[in-house]
């Protein structure tokens, strides 16, 4: 499955690449993701908790990552499996930064993974893809806010900023709801419009 998003990040670009670049920083900006160890060579051993209605995973395995400053681009490849649900999952995103004002910079983000295993059966449909916009949501919310509190704390000592955790299966069963209250407008939408 392929998802491509663009978002806006009030910060210089430099400023942004520098903390792209550190994967401790970014595993705390992604809800449920956390990194257990570095293997060398821009390589780490992570470690991926989701939780999608009833099931729940914790995807252990490698991440390797690419950078070109020159480019602003970055590749960020991974595995992993969950030894519960013997669910697998690969994937890699690549990102590009463009400067779009002083103090704005556009993130261009093409993510492309695969899972297998009982998890499989949400990799496809409208469903999945609305999770992943909520996850990227939470990740640039997340991202933005500990940006702030790091460009502050160069200035002063700033507090630690609490980032809030993601629960798909709470998102799961929003969008579920959501959908199943637009089908009911439009069904009866259409049958008062019909004589």
């Amino acid at each position: 499955m392929k998802i491509e998003k663009t978002f806006e990040i009030k910060h210089p670009r430099d400023f942004v690449w520098s903390k792209l670049c550190d994967v401790a920083f970014v595993a705390e900006c992604l809800p449920g993701a956390s990194i257990i160890g570095s293997l060398g060579e821009n390589r780490y051993k992570g470690r991926m908790s989701v939780k999608v209605g009833p099931m729940a995973a914790a995807f252990d395995g490698e991440i390797a990552i690419e950078t070109k400053q020159q480019d602003w681009t970055g590749i960020v490849s991974g595995k992993g499996a969950d030894a519960r649900s013997s669910s697998r999952a690969t994937g890699s995103m690549s990102y590009r930064l463009t400067q779009v004002g002083p103090d704005t910079t556009r993130v261009d983000i093409v993510a492309d993974f695969n899972l297998a295993g009982p998890l499989a059966q949400f990799s496809k449909g409208p469903i999945v893809h609305e999770i992943a916009n909520r996850i990227t949501a939470a990740f640039v919310e997340n991202f933005e806010t500990r940006l702030s509190a790091s460009a502050a704390s160069a200035e002063q000592p700033a507090a630690r900023t609490e980032l809030q955790s993601l629960d798909a299966g709470n998102l799961l069963w929003t969008i579920l709801r959501e959908r199943f209250r637009a089908f009911l407008r439009r069904l009866f939408g259409r049958s008062s419009a019909t004589p």
